[in-house]
């Protein structure tokens, strides 16, 4: 299926669309001449965000409360794809919160069933490289055993099997990208390359853990591309991993940014110290994501590039 929006996939359902890849997925599927129906939460402090695509005439905001997804009476009662992204308690300690993390598993089941109700023919959730925990090698969404560390990536694995058996039952076809370590402009502050940026520009040393472990960086253009090329694929069904095909040492990429943004400051590795048992080991399989099609646009240094433009 072409990349510019394929024939038919032209209506969509997008929750979490307050969010860094939720605000950049609407406005992918906006400029592919997609009808896009954001849901938000009522009274959102973050819907500002979508007021641009308003002007569109093709976006409509929702507010209701996941927990009443499945009452709510102003869903589109046609669409032809569900993008599944809001989640509770996606950083910081709420990671750790277990009723927080539990609720999110009812809310995926939850929206299958919207979605297959709307008569959608793909639901596309959100997945995370959290629900494999520390893997020395290679990821394969077939062969790898997923074991989370925390639960965050307990529940999104539990989201992913419970999703699924709604979405057999439903007769709606279930796609789950594993979501890997997606910048650009617009994430959030706390971020890793939000922190290396914002120091490297402002003339300060950038303090680290010892970068010693495989990374995988995706800007978040290409991010969203994935998830609408996956919606609109017709064979696509499962798991699969969303990430680049630029896989290496966390470090290299730090002195590489370093290198473009400030060659003069070198970075001070190991002043902070980190847990093996919780070092996210990044190093994806990406071969099933390619077989739709799909190949990354933005180089790292690109990438790097506009966000020392969007932070300066």
């Amino acid at each position: 299926m072409p990349e510019g929006g394929g024939a038919g996939l032209k209506k969509a359902i997008v929750t979490g669309a307050t969010g860094f890849i939720g605000k950049a997925l609407c406005e992918e599927l906006l400029n592919c001449d997609y009808e896009v129906t954001a849901i938000v939460r009522p009274g959102s402090t973050q819907i500002y965000k979508l007021g641009n695509m308003l002007q569109t005439g093709r976006f409509n905001i929702i507010e209701t409360e996941l927990d009443g997804i499945e009452d709510a009476d102003n869903i589109p009662t046609e669409a032809d794809v569900f993008y599944h992204l809001a989640w509770n308690g996606s950083a910081g300690s709420d990671r750790e919160d277990f009723n927080m993390q539990y609720c999110n598993i009812a809310y995926t089941a939850k929206a299958v069933s919207v979605a297959a109700r709307c008569g959608c023919r793909a639901f596309v959730g959100a997945g995370s490289q959290a629900e494999y925990g520390v893997v020395h090698g290679t990821a394969n969404e077939d062969t790898t055993a997923p074991n989370p560390f925390m639960m965050y990536g307990a529940a999104k694995l539990a989201s992913y099997h419970m999703g699924r058996l709604v979405a057999t039952q439903k007769g709606i076809r279930f796609i789950w990208p594993r979501i890997y370590s997606v910048y650009g402009v617009g994430e959030n502050d706390g971020t890793l390359m939000s922190y290396l940026v914002k120091s490297l520009i402002n003339g300060q040393v950038p303090e680290l853990s010892p970068c010693t472990n495989m990374w995988n960086f995706m800007y978040i253009t290409d991010c969203v591309r994935a998830l609408r090329m996956l919606g609109e694929y017709p064979d696509a069904c499962g798991i699969y991993n969303v990430a680049s095909g630029d896989t290496r040492l966390l470090k290299d990429y730090v002195n590489e940014a370093c290198s473009i943004l400030a060659p003069q400051i070198r970075p001070r590795f190991g002043a902070k110290q980190s847990n093996p048992d919780r070092t996210f080991w990044l190093e994806p399989n990406v071969d099933r994501l390619r077989q739709t099609g799909f190949e990354c646009e933005v180089s790292f240094e690109e990438g790097i590039r506009k966000k020392q433009s969007f932070q300066s």
